[in-house]
């Protein structure tokens, strides 16, 4: 590239010149010698590297085209003000986005769950609500239609013969609470090591943790159901009550996902057909109730604390008996006679909030496996928690 003839900044003067005095640049040692003028243009590639441009403008003016020499180009490279952020490494980032999913994932299924319960509480209410209506319309239609009599007769509504007898018996099922017991239970539920065993049987092992379920509100889980279906199963073997076998809770999720082949070795050591009542613990996602096998009536029955129809599962477990006559009997199972039912909600007690449904399942299966009515209410489930946590320490029912 060719310095242009006028150089823009002053030379260095030469150490032997006088101060102040005019110099020729006698001294050849220190001046830089004179380029001729290049006899061909210089050609510079447009393409320049990443980082540099093109000088816009010059300072120095540039010679006309009858002047000797060329033109100066000036190449400047341009840097971003901007530095950029550095990156995480890649297993940081990939722990941060675990670790977000799993918060979120914890507030949507908490979330979730609330969205169930009031969903659960909203059918409650409505149901309630109409039968209400149901009633006072009934009892506005039979105030129109009575016969107005000079002398009315008080007529009786409660049951009457050997009704009226085992609803007076049905007093006897609420035994009370010493408070002996009382101390042992909040024991149970006083906080400690949540992994203490506090009651082993049936194989099974009921730890501080299980038994917390009972506390309160909140949700009875699959260890608990399964321990109190056995202390029910073991009361049968005493006389004049009904032989009961009880499935796990896990039954009737397997066997309606899976199919008959994944359930048939449960029962390698029981016969079923020689029992009176099966009890089918069923687990809805977020809702427990119970089916009935009754062999005396040739009654599949479903119960549900919310009023609800099921079916469904009544016929799963019609097909259940045949596919299980085949296989352990070598017969058909004659479903001649055979009756699928759903209880009605205003046929038994219905829960009043979204936690119940386990202890309602568990209190209805107490009092069919007994042949009694069902006799229990809403406000009688902080007792029934209290009665099972106790129950289920010393291994034996009230």
């Amino acid at each position: 590239i060719q310095v242009p003839p006028k150089v823009p900044f002053p030379l260095p003067w030469p150490p032997n010149c006088p101060p102040k005095s005019p110099c020729p640049f006698p001294h050849s040692q220190t001046v830089p010698p004179k380029l001729p003028p290049p006899k061909t243009a210089l050609r510079i590639s447009p393409q320049l590297s990443p980082g540099w441009r093109w000088s816009s403008h010059s300072s120095t003016p540039r010679p006309s085209p009858t002047q000797s020499g060329s033109d100066s180009v000036i190449l400047l490279k341009v840097k971003d003000s901007r530095t950029p952020a550095p990156s995480l490494p890649f297993f940081q980032a990939e722990l941060w986005i675990k670790e977000l999913t799993s918060v979120y994932d914890s507030r949507a299924r908490e979330r979730w769950r609330q969205i169930e319960e009031q969903k659960a509480l909203a059918l409650q209410l409505q149901s309630q609500r109409l039968q209400e209506r149901e009633r006072s319309v009934q009892d506005l239609v039979d105030l129109h239609l009575r016969v107005p009599l000079e002398k009315e007769i008080p007529v009786s509504v409660g049951p009457e013969g050997p009704e009226r007898a085992r609803a007076a018996e049905g007093d006897e099922e609420f035994p009370e609470i010493t408070e002996e017991m009382e101390k042992e239970i909040k024991s149970l539920f006083r906080g400690g090591n949540q992994d203490e065993v506090l009651s082993e049987a049936f194989r099974l092992t009921i730890t501080r943790k299980d038994i917390q379920t009972l506390n309160n509100l909140n949700w009875l889980n699959d260890e608990i159901i399964n321990f109190y279906m056995n202390l029910l199963m073991e009361r049968s073997k005493e006389k004049d009550l009904p032989a009961v076998h009880a499935f796990n809770t896990f039954f009737f999720t397997k066997l309606k996902t899976a199919g008959y082949q994944a359930v048939k070795r449960w029962t390698k050591k029981v016969d079923i057909f020689s029992v009176d009542l099966l009890l089918v613990p069923i687990h809805l996602g977020v809702h427990w109730c119970l089916a009935v096998v009754d062999f005396r009536k040739k009654t599949i029955t479903y119960y549900d604390s919310m009023g609800g129809i099921n079916s469904e599962a009544c016929r799963i477990l019609l097909q259940y008996l045949k596919q299980e006559s085949l296989d352990k009997k070598r017969k058909e199972f004659d479903t001649n006679g055979w009756a699928l039912l759903s209880k009605k909600s205003q046929e038994i007690p219905q829960q009043m909030n979204g936690s119940d449904c386990g202890m309602f399942a568990c209190r209805y299966a107490e009092c069919i496996s007994k042949d009694k009515p069902i006799n229990f209410t809403q406000q009688h489930m902080p007792y029934f928690r209290k009665r099972m946590a106790w129950e289920i320490l010393h291994r034996k029912l009230l």
